[in-house]
């Protein structure tokens, strides 16, 4: 053309506050593994970007129902039709069931047409069976009423069943009772996820129940035009595994997807950030695609980019699918609350899905849309309550900004999305007066152009104008801004993508007045009275204990003499934090002397010379299990004390098992409350209750609560004979979210806090009850 023409970008956005305060200093412990792994290997970027692999590789045969569901190197077909996957990660095991339907409601709404989420094997099967062929201990019926409702609400549904899925979850999802069936001796030290004989026998027995409830769902056993199960997932993020060698793991996946196939799994295969099942010939694995999982907050192209050209390096002809795109991130304890996390503004949310749709993705996945709660002690260790993530659909089921970026970003996809990912990356020649403004281009076969103007610098608005040899664009980018400028084969004028809906406004109720929260009081918990003994060397999960809740045991001890306790120690266990035990002799607290990375002494007062022997009561807390399965967390795998020593014996235990027990009872409102001298503030305790009582203010429209506690001391939240979770004097959670299904409109709500003295002791400073934002 003779002169250029200009194109003006008109987007520039009001930064609203959710959108803001997040320029606070990065932090190596959240970014994911996955992007570490490569964020300094420049050697991924020698790849040719223009176009994905067109040779592809995929055997046909891998294709069970290809005219219901296949793919190529470039997009979905499902019922015969070019379909774009956009799904949103929903843990049915952290939102009560009566809950679901508001949360698929707001998915649908959002323009998702898929769901994801794990299938926790400790969640489904909490007590140990008697073989591998018993499975009336499985309860897999939450996970089939969840495949109906998706199907109610017009879902496809990726499912992940493990056995392992980490997911920030006790044991990253392994049953606590699963080390009782390692034997003896073993090829690796480490059992878990190894190809172990044993080991896999126990695979399949998971496998076999949670594949007879899925068979029915899948798709290619449904009508024509229904939804259903579209993929399968066998392991989770296996590299990092690096103890076994990769025939080994490739041995082990092959022999899962085996397991899948043999009870009917007939849809595609898949696995996440897992080398073994790329670029397999021949075999079971040729038809399996290894997603893409990416946590890269601002380092998009450092993070997410260099993984996507590793995956077009070893992974020719299959699609580029993300098995989990950063839709928020988690909090442990000492971090940052997620919304208040470096790197999270909703506005990466639009950055990261453009710049996935600029390198040719054809299914994302996106961990997670709906937040939820470490309900109970199903935290893994480390974790807080909440696992609101920065979600989308918020853990109270409230939608945010983030919400509303994905309601723009879904119409733009379902309009062209298909096209784009079969439209070619093309080489583009051109100049910024922002050299932090970047631009790609890709062409659909009819000639249809999509320009990705975007840029990763989150710290100013970005003003200016990109030229080429034939036009010029002028932008208007937000920090950290992204937009898709699409122009159609023949056409000079075109449409900036994506089209954002208004923002909400509603009233907001003060009900702080409304509310009053009353302290019914507080007191000392009681030492049991009912004990039982356990065998020497044995662990209290041998008898049928798995939950994570404080323990008592005693011990008599000889005085004026050394009590050693084995315990997980400080950083033993995946760096985490130690395990407490808390020692009291006649009503007194006893200090920690010293202590090792696996044990810790206590100076038991009296005369060393005497002989006597006195009682010690112990409350052991425990962190839980870590969600990251190694060597280390499977030799501490189990609950309690591994050995009680005095003068270097060992001492017969008793144990009881009766906080969580009494927690339920006491916020139950059945009038169980403690005898009257318990109820006497002892100086020195080893655990105290605190109970409230409040009452809604609206009996026709019950919303979800939060409950505000500042204290000193860690324990556990119970409201109306459910226990929320933890809370932990570290923090930073100090707010807890109180489902309103759980909540009565009729009768007072019972509160109760359970609390173990820390070195600043117990007591709660604060508590407050508001309606949950």
């Amino acid at each position: 053309m003779s002169r250029k023409n200009r194109i003006t970008c008109i987007f520039l956005k009001k930064v609203i506050a959710l959108a803001g305060g997040f320029f606070l200093s990065a932090s190596l412990s959240g970014q994911n593994i996955t992007d570490l792994s490569v964020i300094e290997d420049k050697s991924a970027d020698r790849v040719d970007l223009l176009n994905i692999g067109t040779t592809p590789a995929i055997q046909d045969s891998v294709f069970l129902h290809p005219e219901r569901i296949r793919y190529n190197h470039r997009c979905f077909q499902l019922e015969g039709k070019d379909t774009f996957i956009f799904s949103g990660t929903f843990h049915y095991f952290r939102v009560p069931q009566p809950l679901w339907a508001d949360r698929f409601r707001k998915l649908k709404k959002a323009g998702f047409n898929c769901v994801e989420t794990y299938i926790p094997w400790n969640w489904h099967e909490r007590t140990m069976p008697r073989s591998v062929d018993d499975e009336s201990q499985i309860d897999l019926r939450e996970l089939d009423d969840f495949l109906k409702m998706a199907e109610e609400f017009g879902l496809y549904v990726i499912l992940r069943p493990g056995p392992y899925i980490c997911a920030e979850w006790s044991g990253g999802g392994f049953p606590q009772w699963i080390m009782r069936k390692k034997p003896a001796k073993t090829a690796f030290e480490t059992w878990l996820q190894s190809n172990d004989p044993e080991f896999m026998r126990w695979n399949e027995h998971w496998y076999r129940a949670v594949c007879r409830v899925v068979v029915p769902h899948q798709l290619t056993n449904k009508p024509v035009g229904s939804t259903g199960v579209i993929l399968f997932q066998v392991e989770n993020e296996f590299n990092r595994v690096r103890w076994f060698t990769k025939e080994t793991k490739k041995d082990y996946l092959e022999k899962l997807t085996l397991i899948a196939r043999k009870y009917k799994i007939e849809v595609p295969i898949i696995t996440c950030w897992t080398d073994e099942s790329r670029n397999v010939e021949n075999g079971v694995l040729n038809g399996v695609v290894d997603m893409v999982n990416s946590y890269p907050r601002w380092q998009i192209e450092r993070a997410l980019g260099r993984q996507v050209d590793l995956y077009m390096k070893t992974q020719s002809g299959k699609p580029l699918i993300s098995g989990e795109l950063q839709g928020g991130w988690c909090c442990e304890l000492g971090w940052q609350l997620s919304w208040n996390q470096d790197g999270l503004p909703p506005v990466q949310t639009q950055n990261i899905t453009l710049y996935t749709l600029q390198r040719g993705f054809s299914a994302l996945n996106f961990y997670m849309a709906v937040g939820g709660t470490n309900f109970d002690d199903w935290a893994a260790r480390q974790q807080v309550t909440s696992y609101d993530y920065a979600a989308a659909i918020g853990e109270s089921g409230a939608t945010n900004e983030r919400y509303r970026r994905f309601c723009g970003l879904t119409a733009f996809v379902h309009e062209h999305g298909v096209n784009i990912a079969r439209a070619d990356l093309k080489p583009l020649d051109y100049s910024s007066t922002d050299p932090a403004v970047k631009m790609a281009m890709r062409q659909a076969k009819n000639g249809d152009r999509y320009y990705f103007i975007r840029t990763e610098e989150h710290s100013r608005q970005h003003f200016g104008t990109i030229t080429t040899a034939d036009w010029a664009i002028d932008f208007a980018l937000e920090p950290f801004g992204a937009m898709v400028y699409y122009l159609p084969a023949g056409s000079s004028q075109g449409k900036w993508y994506p089209e954002l809906p208004e923002p909400q406004t509603y009233a907001i109720k003060t009900v702080s007045e409304l509310v009053k929260l009353n302290k019914l009081g507080e007191w000392t918990d009681e030492i049991p009275t009912r004990w039982t003994k356990l065998k020497k060397g044995e662990t209290v999960d041998e008898r049928g204990i798995y939950g994570r809740h404080f323990i008592y045991y005693k011990a008599s001890v000889f005085e004026g003499c050394t009590l050693e306790i084995g315990r997980i120690g400080n950083k033993v266990v995946n760096n985490s934090a130690a395990d407490t035990v808390l020692v009291s002799v006649d009503g007194k607290l006893i200090p920690i002397s010293s202590e090792t990375m696996e044990s810790a002494c206590y100076h038991i007062p009296g005369d060393s010379l005497s002989g006597r022997k006195v009682e010690a009561v112990m409350l052991y807390e425990s962190r839980g299990l870590h969600h990251h399965t190694n060597a280390s967390v499977e030799k501490f795998w189990q609950i309690g004390p591994v050995y009680v020593r005095s003068k270097g014996v060992d001492v017969p235990l008793h144990y009881a098992y009766v906080e969580k027990e009494r927690g339920l009872r006491y916020s139950s409102g059945d009038n169980s409350m403690p005898s009257a001298q318990s109820r006497i503030n002892k100086e020195e305790p080893l655990l105290k209750w605190y109970q409230y009582s409040f009452e809604l203010p609206d009996k026709k429209q019950v919303t979800p609560y939060a409950f505000r506690l500042e204290q000193q001391g860690n324990g556990f939240i119970y409201v109306n004979g459910h226990c929320i979770g933890r809370c932990w004097e570290q923090g930073p959670q100090r707010e807890y979210y109180i489902p309103e299904c759980w909540l009565y409109a009729d009768k007072p709500n019972i509160i109760t806090v359970s609390l173990r003295p820390t070195a600043r002791g117990e007591r709660i400073n604060a508590v407050d009850i508001s309606v949950f934002r």
